[in-house]
């Protein structure tokens, strides 16, 4: 299980540590693609509504956000081919850079933006995150917004934007978490899609799998 090849694995880890983002087109291969998306049509995807349950809600920090989504740990017989995409990717990724030999993606989570009503606020992802996360985009596009603010925790109605990214299907999104660099979470914003649905799949290594939709509110 492979991705493209021309993927310079030590230009990637570099241009994350330093400003804590970075973007890749044509990530994955055909074959592997198709493989993700036939994995994806025997899963059961529920709707996390934080549009109704805000999190943080009230506070400057608050997010909101609506699509489908199908979370599982590492090594789910559900999820067989991204199983070996995770152990691939770490294996790939710790030749190239001794910090991370130890990073593993435990937390398999795909994503569906169904219409132009599915997003996600500006954000940072957990704490608790180790190194760094990965999101690929499997189907659809949408724009990715990457911004920055002198506040912590931020003021997300007062931010600067620092990027942006078209988001389209085999493109992959690295973003920095704790313990990569500086370990400032970045903060980012997921546009609806802009035409039809967007199917996205995130790796991430953390102590726990994000909990179902009905066990968050």
């Amino acid at each position: 299980m492979v991705l493209a090849s021309h993927i310079d694995w030590g230009s990637v880890i570099a241009k994350v540590r330093d400003v804590g983002y970075h973007f890749v087109d044509g990530a994955l291969t055909e074959e592997l693609h198709t493989s993700l998306l036939q994995e994806t049509e025997s899963l059961l995807f529920e709707t996390g509504n934080h549009v109704d349950y805000p999190i943080n809600p009230g506070a400057k920090n608050e997010v909101r956000q609506l699509h489908e989504r199908a979370y599982f740990p590492l090594g789910h017989a559900a999820v067989p081919v991204t199983n070996k995409l995770c152990h691939a990717l770490a294996e790939s990724i710790a030749i190239k850079d001794q910090e991370l030999a130890g990073w593993l993606p435990n937390e398999i989570g795909y994503q569906r933006y169904r219409d132009s009503r599915d997003w996600i606020s500006p954000h940072r992802d957990r704490r608790s995150d180790r190194l760094f996360s990965v999101t690929f985009t499997i189907t659809g596009s949408a724009t990715m917004n990457i911004y920055t603010s002198t506040k912590d925790p931020p003021d997300y109605g007062h931010l600067t934007l620092v990027a942006s990214w078209l988001a389209k299907p085999g493109t992959a999104m690295f973003l920095r978490a704790p313990g990569l660099g500086s370990g400032e979470q970045i903060i980012h914003e997921v546009c609806p899609p802009l035409n039809g649905e967007r199917l996205i799949l995130n790796l991430r290594m953390r102590p726990s799998i994000l909990k179902q939709p009905g066990e968050t509110r």
